[in-house]
C-alpha cells in the first residue's frame, strides 16, 4: 500500500539573517512529534557561526546530527572528542544530562534532530557515537540515491540504533526521478524536504516543509526540475508525556526541574567552567 500526505507543516524560519539560515520543522503549533522525533532544525551557516558552539547541556533526548557539508568539531563533559565531516552522522545519548560543543570549521548544511527518550531512560547513563560517511548504507536506483542511518528503509538498516525503533533515511532524488521506497508499515513518518520539490501521491512539497505520510509499506517518491534532497524521519510514536524545558525533555515537571537542579549543581559534568 502506497502512503500519501495527510498534512504538509510549514517549517519556522527561525534564524535568516544572511549568515544563517535555520528552519525549525519540530515542535510547532500544529505537532511536536514525528514518531520519536520532537525536535528538528534544518540549518545553512555560510560563515565559522554554530547553532551549539558554546557549552550547553542535555537531557531527557538523543540527540542526532547529520552534516550535508562542512565539518565539526564535538566535544562534551564525559570526554568524548571527535571530528564530523560532510555524510557523518553521529549520535548522543543526553539521557541524565551532558554537556556539550560543537564548533564548525567552515560553512555548514546539516540537520540537527532529538528524539525523545521514554520515561524509564530519561536519566540513564550519557552515551555517544559516530559513523562515517562510508559507514552508512547507501541503496541506488536509477536517479536517486539513499543513505539509511537509523532503521530499514528500502531494504537497508541503518547502523544507528536508538532506544526505540526509528527510522531517519536522507534521500538524493536526481531531477524528475520516480522512486519507490519500502518503510516499515507500523512507523510513523514524515519526508521533510531539504532542497528541490518533491511530490508523493500527487501532492508536491516545496523545500522547508514537513510532510505527514499516512500509513503503508512503500513511499513513491518524485523530484521536481532540480536536485531533490529528503530526510525521512519517523518511527513509533514519542511516550507522552512530552514536556520541553529549553534544552531538556522530559515526561513530568518533577522531572524537568531535576535536570535544571543536576544541571545548575554541576552532575552534567563541566565543560569549560560551564555551569558555574
Amino acid at each position: 500500500m502506497h502512503r500519501s500526505i495527510v498534512a504538509v507543516l510549514a517549517a519556522a524560519r527561525a534564524i535568516d539573517d544572511g549568515e544563517m539560515l535555520l528552519f525549525r520543522a519540530l515542535p510547532g503549533p500544529e505537532r511536536i512529534a514525528v514518531g520519536p522525533f520532537v525536535f528538528v532544525d534544518h540549518y545553512r551557516s555560510q560563515t565559522l557561526r554554530g547553532i551549539g558552539d558554546r557549552p550547553h547541556p542535555h537531557a531527557g533526548i538523543e540527540v542526532i546530527s547529520y552534516l550535508l557539508d562542512g565539518g565539526m568539531e564535538h566535544r562534551d563533559s564525559m570526554g568524548f572528542r571527535d571530528q564530523i565531516g560532510a555524510g557523518d552522522a553521529q549520535w548522543i545519548r543526553a539521557g541524565r544530562g551532558i554537556l556539550h560543543a560543537e564548533k564548525p570549521n567552515g560553512p555548514r548544511h546539516g540537520l540537527q534532530m532529538w528524539t525523545s527518550l521514554p520515561p524509564s531512560l530519561k536519566f540513564s547513563e550519557p552515551a555517544y557515537q559516530s559513523w562515517r560517511a562510508a559507514d552508512l548504507p547507501r541503496v541506488e536506483q536509477k536517479g536517486a540515491g539513499i543513505v539509511v542511518i537509523a532503521g530499514t528503509v528500502a531494504g537497508a538498516e541503518g547502523p544507528m540504533r536508538l532506544a526505540t525503533p526509528t527510522i531517519f533515511a536522507h534521500i538524493r532524488l536526481d531531477p524528475g526521478a520516480t522512486i519507490p521506497v519500502t518503510v516499515d508499515p507500523d512507523a510513523e513518518l514524515g519526508a521533510y524536504v531539504l532542497e528541490g520539490d518533491l511530490t508523493i501521491a500527487g501532492k508536491t512539497v516545496k523545500p522547508g516543509s514537513l510532510a505527514l505520510l499516512a500509513s503503508g509499506n512503500e513511499i513513491e517518491l518524485t523530484g521536481g526540475s532540480t536536485l531533490t534532497q529528503v530526510a525521512l524521519i519517523g518511527g513509533a510514536p514519542a511516550e507522552p508525556p512530552i514536556l520541553f524545558g529549553g534544552p531538556f525533555v522530559m515526561d513530568s515537571a518533577d522531572n524537568l526541574l531535576r535536570a535544571r537542579q543536576d544541571y545548575a549543581a554541576g552532575r552534567m559534568g563541566r565543560l569549560d567552567g560551564v555551569p558555574f
